[in-house]
């Protein structure tokens, strides 16, 4: 079902976040607009209409305090409305309908080449998040990846980290047991032994240890299966995995149980990697990038600082030595009082320095474009805030350069000439080329503000 952009309507039997055996997954870019379907008039032009039941879902989500960053309720000409925010990811609606948000690029040569084009750039930032599962996608595969909707990509990876821990072995422990035997297995309870043998007199009454699989950690890897059980293309290896743990109870109450195992933790290190897999598939709890959780219904990534995330970990990955890379970088503060007391601290999104000369970068997820006047369509707060970086740093640094970094887009491919705030404070606005590789995207970025 074409619409406007790549976004694009598709049936999947999948059971991800919430227990719906199958749901509508739409894919739309960021900052979509929304609007319920109705018979009584078309949808405007650049609009996604949802079924009347998913939109009131979502608009019942978006009247929450929570919520005010993600969806933006709003009427106009007596029609209903909810505007996405610069989120990407995955929004779960109670219906069962799931929101697959991706970044806005440039449009491609068709829908299907745009969304996976989106994709792979969502997947190839989320890579760079240390806290994330995705570092794992190797980056020659991300094409492939790119074909699969986002609720497969995260289930494939989650079982390729269940498939490795099941190979390597399960955690056991051994459990107490009371038990009336015809053998003797551990110890005989002889406060026992006189009343058991005059209703059973062929059993005695023991006490011994049995090794089971049956800890915190087992159970909370079942109950994320059980989540993924009609995961497609990977529902048979989801059961080929639940039949070998039958043994084991799934976790009926996985916050106590993910408590219980972390309390643990020297002995479940293999297990390290589910803990967050437990938040986000039965908890429904979304880490965000900055410290702390969001509870939102599904798993959902502010798309400015996941950009933020994906430049900073790659300049301080890929640059060669001796340059020196540091992220919000908090070194000076912009006033004095009169007593002498430093206030509001300078945080600048990264830091490169190279003997005396330093580079001062801001990192901004908005869309700019190469002009004939050279104006760029830069926000003036964008420009002032840099000023107040570079003019602190001049006064200790030596030489400073500063530049504004940008998505690439068809209208804006390459690096500005110099602009100057003063003659020995150039600035410079530099694309950040997400088509390719973090060490080309790095290469180029760094040829462009050296």
């Amino acid at each position: 079902m074409g619409v406007s952009e790549y976004g694009f309507l598709q049936k999947v039997p999948f059971d991800f976040f919430l227990n719906y055996p199958y749901g509508l997954l739409y894919s739309l870019p960021e900052h979509s607009l929304l609007t319920p379907q109705t018979a009584l008039a078309p949808e405007p032009k650049g609009t996604f209409a949802l079924p009347a039941r998913t939109f009131g879902a979502l608009k019942a989500y978006a009247v929450q305090a929570e919520a005010a960053p993600v969806l933006t309720y709003f009427v106009q000409r007596g029609r209903e409305y909810l505007r996405v925010g610069a989120w990407v990811g995955l929004l779960q609606v109670p219906d069962g309908t799931t929101l697959e948000l991706l970044p806005k690029l440039s449009p491609g040569t068709s829908e299907d080449d745009a969304l996976h084009a989106s994709r792979r750039v969502l997947l190839r930032m989320l890579r760079a998040v240390p806290t994330l599962p995705f570092r794992v996608l190797p980056e020659a595969q991300l094409s492939q990846w790119a074909s699969w909707a986002l609720p497969e990509v995260l289930a494939a990876l989650f079982l390729q980290q269940a498939e490795r821990l099941l190979h390597q072995g399960l955690q056991t422990h051994y459990q107490p047991i009371e038990q009336e035997q015809a053998f003797v297995k551990g110890k005989i309870q002889l406060n026992r032994v006189s009343q058991s043998t005059l209703l059973r007199p062929e059993r005695l009454p023991l006490r011994f240890d049995e090794r089971t699989r049956n800890n915190a950690p087992n159970r909370l890897l079942k109950a994320c299966l059980w989540q993924l059980r009609q995961s497609t293309p990977n529902a048979r290896r989801v059961r080929q995995y639940l039949f070998t743990l039958d043994d084991i109870p799934a976790s009926v109450d996985w916050a106590q149980d993910l408590a219980l195992a972390r309390r643990n933790d020297r002995r479940f290190v293999a297990y390290a990697w589910l803990w967050p897999w437990v938040e986000w598939l039965l908890g429904g709890r979304a880490p965000g990038l900055a410290p702390g959780t969001a509870r939102l219904p599904g798993l959902l990534f502010p798309t400015a600082q996941l950009f933020e995330a994906y430049v900073s970990h790659s300049l301080r990955r890929y640059l060669p030595a001796p340059l020196s890379v540091h992220s919000q970088e908090a070194r000076y503060h912009l006033l004095r009082t009169p007593g002498g007391t430093l206030q509001h601290r300078l945080r600048p999104d990264v830091v490169i320095r190279h003997g005396h000369d330093s580079w001062v970068l801001d990192i901004k997820w908005k869309e700019i474009t190469a002009t004939p006047d050279h104006t760029y369509g830069v926000a003036q707060p964008d420009l002032y805030q840099l000023y107040a970086y570079g003019r602190r740093y001049l006064r200790d640094e030596g030489r400073v350069k500063l530049a504004l970094l940008y998505p690439g887009t068809a209208t804006f491919s390459e690096a500005s000439l110099p602009f100057r705030y003063e003659e020995d404070l150039p600035l410079s606005f530099v694309p950040v080329e997400l088509s390719v590789p973090a060490p080309e995207m790095v290469a180029r970025l760094w040829e462009a503000i050296r």
